[in-house]
């Protein structure tokens, strides 16, 4: 079964609700990596994630959750999915989905075993960047067909929700203020956009 993205922010949403999860996302949303340049008014907070445990994912399989995270997503001038912590995120929701969509677990659990059979985890960077593009080919060429495209789409998926919700994804990178106003709405400084 192919996990859609409404099925993944229902997940979030319920994983949210549960006690364990309020204490979770409190955490991750203010977490900032030790040592940031932070580029917003929000006060740092201490990384919370450094000797995270998965819950979901073997070690391995969180170790290559986290590689092909950071391929994704990597850290350059803006903070990358490794900043984000969204492999922790992931694994704390597909954990929490045990009680109310456990066929988001068996998608997953498919999806590393598929990552598993690749050797995604004994490859060098390069291999993995490479193995990672031509999982991606059908998303930019229907006529392509590729075995591991719905795990590189599931992957993906998960990975944007995470970094766009995390603190590094919407407050460091996308400098979101909060919910405030505009006084006033000067429109576009361009000089060849003023023409009608």
């Amino acid at each position: 079964m192919e996990v859609t993205r409404r099925d993944f922010a229902w997940a979030v949403a319920r994983a949210g609700a549960t006690s364990a999860g309020a204490a979770f996302f409190s955490t991750w949303l203010r977490a900032a990596p030790p040592g940031a340049h932070v580029h917003s008014s929000a006060p740092p907070e201490p990384d919370r994630f450094t000797n995270y445990r998965p819950q979901f994912f073997s070690p391995s399989e969180f170790e290559s959750l986290t590689a092909f995270t950071e391929i994704l997503f990597p850290t350059d001038d803006t903070p990358g999915a490794r900043e984000a912590h969204c492999a922790p995120f992931i694994d704390f929701v597909v954990h929490s989905a045990a009680e109310y969509a456990p066929e988001m677990q068996t998608s997953w659990r498919e999806a590393m075993a598929w990552l598993g059979k690749s050797g995604f985890g004994s490859m060098s960077t390069p291999q993995r960047v490479s193995l990672i593009e031509a999982m991606a080919a059908p998303e930019r060429d229907p006529q392509v067909h590729h075995d591991g495209f719905a795990t590189y789409h599931l992957i993906k998926e998960a990975t944007v929700r995470a970094y766009y919700t995390s603190r590094a994804g919407l407050i460091d990178d996308l400098n979101y203020q909060g919910l405030a106003y505009l006084t006033a709405f000067p429109g576009c400084d361009h000089p060849e956009h003023h023409k009608v």
